[in-house]
């Protein structure tokens, strides 16, 4: 209920918003051994449905504001509504299998299906499997008193991924906003502002990984590796299309291709002396990752704020920051001798040194978008941790810390422009070019 300065300008508005979701599981287990042999079997289906429906009207010229609603209203009508509806089916299943309990062996997989998709590519097969050797379990291990395990696995697995697909990507949807010139009259037309996608499909990550499982001095040591090829392929990108199409949506296709691989190594050591346990753990991962492809699409650039742009392209990092190259500050002596460029203006003593990237610039000529270049990063190249805990009777601490290293952070808004929107200038500003700190290398330029 809004009230306006008066009842002739009063305004009643009524909304409501109703989900309807509903889940359906069900799975069944089996499990026999014989002689060495252990297996157990599992398999199941699922199935989830969800609707949405929203209601939204309102109607000016309340008679009575002590009595809100829209049939005690003289006013004009407004309303509008729209629903949503989402549904996911799939069957899934394990197998496991071990012998001796050395040789492990796992296998499972879904098949599942979503309403995201046309009917041609509405379902996906995503199976995994998994193996393992305890080393540690061999007979020829046994002299081997202060090895306690030592386990050597291997895995390659797929997985289906919607979670970035609107319900209705692969329509083709129509817009009412828009009008054209007829007999120099406005008309209203309608145009297509989404072409359809019979293609749209599943992303699919696929992992690899090889580890290896140590544990050592009477379990008071664990170390655990391991090495993994991440590939995530059919990706779903809004592809870029020429404006004269009149498109005005992007399509949303399954283009791009991404590899993630790194490495992890995580060490335990525990401990007990009298009354007073000990753990203490660290931890650290690296990881590279590379846009493969983009399937023929051009580098796509986005706003990541204000200020800050990120560019997806091939070859590169997801999350590389698109702009300018800086040198530091521009002196008075460089100022004078002409050693300068033009960023839309003339530049002056204290001000941002950006380098050119076209090839053939010359002093004095104009900095342009063209000169843009990849500047950093928000993905780390390895990241580290460790934790440390302590108990003692019924007293515990704990304490952990953790870090990052070979990423960069984007600072732009109030954190660059001191004072902007009435905000507090950083204390780093204080170390600013000026005239009596003239340094081509300060930590922010002149104000």
């Amino acid at each position: 209920f809004v009230k306006e300065v008066s009842t002739a300008n009063s305004k009643y508005e009524y909304s409501n918003g109703i989900t309807d979701y509903n889940a359906l599981n069900f799975y069944a287990n089996y499990n026999n051994s014989w002689g060495k042999h252990d297996v157990t079997v599992m398999g199941g289906f699922n199935q989830e449905s969800s609707d949405y429906r929203y209601a939204e009207m309102s109607r000016m010229n309340m008679i009575n504001e002590d009595l809100p609603s829209i049939s005690q209203s003289t006013g004009d009508y407004f309303a509008k509504d729209k629903f949503e509806r989402y549904t996911v089916r799939g069957l899934f299943y394990r197998i496991n299998y071990s012998f001796a309990g050395k040789y492990l062996l796992e296998t499972n997989g879904r098949y599942d299906g979503s309403s995201k998709f046309p009917k041609n590519s509405r379902f996906g097969f995503f199976p995994s499997v998994s193996a393992g050797w305890r080393i540690s379990e061999e007979s020829f291990m046994k002299p081997i008193a202060w090895l306690n395990n030592l386990k050597l696995r291997a895995s390659y697995g797929t997985l289906g991924n919607i979670n970035n697909v609107g319900y209705y990507d692969y329509f083709e949807l129509l817009s009412s906003n828009a009008n054209y010139n007829f007999n120099d009259e406005p008309v209203k037309g309608v145009l297509e502002a989404q072409i359809t996608n019979k293609t749209l499909g599943w992303e699919t990550v696929a992992l690899a990984d090889f580890g290896l499982d140590v544990d050592l001095f009477d379990n008071k040591l664990s170390v655990t590796a391991d090495y993994y090829i991440k590939n995530t392929k059919d990706i779903l990108l809004g592809y870029n299309v020429p404006a004269e199409t009149g498109i005005w949506t992007k399509p949303v296709m399954n283009l791009a291709k991404v590899r993630n691989t790194g490495f992890e190594l995580a060490a335990t050591y525990r401990n007990k002396i009298g009354d007073l346990s000990y753990s203490v753990s660290g931890n650290i991962a690296t990881n590279n990752n590379e846009i493969v492809t983009l399937a023929g699409s051009d580098n796509m650039i986005q706003n990541g704020g204000d200020v800050v742009r990120y560019i997806l392209k091939e070859g590169e990092a997801i999350g590389s920051y698109y702009g300018l190259e800086t040198d530091g500050l521009y002196t008075q002596e460089e100022i004078d001798a002409g050693h300068y460029y033009k960023y839309g203006r003339k530049p002056n003593a204290g001000d941002i040194k950006y380098v050119p990237q076209r090839e053939n610039v010359e002093w004095g000529d104009d900095i342009t978008d063209d000169d843009r270049t990849i500047i950093g990063k928000d993905v780390p190249d390895f990241t580290y941790g460790i934790n440390i805990n302590l108990q003692w009777k019924n007293f515990e601490l704990s304490a952990f810390g953790q870090g990052v290293s070979g990423t960069s952070v984007a600072f732009e808004s109030e954190q660059v422009f001191a004072f902007m929107l009435n905000s507090n200038p950083r204390k780093y500003h204080l170390s600013r070019w000026n005239e009596d700190n003239p340094n081509p290398n300060a930590a922010c330029p002149r104000l």
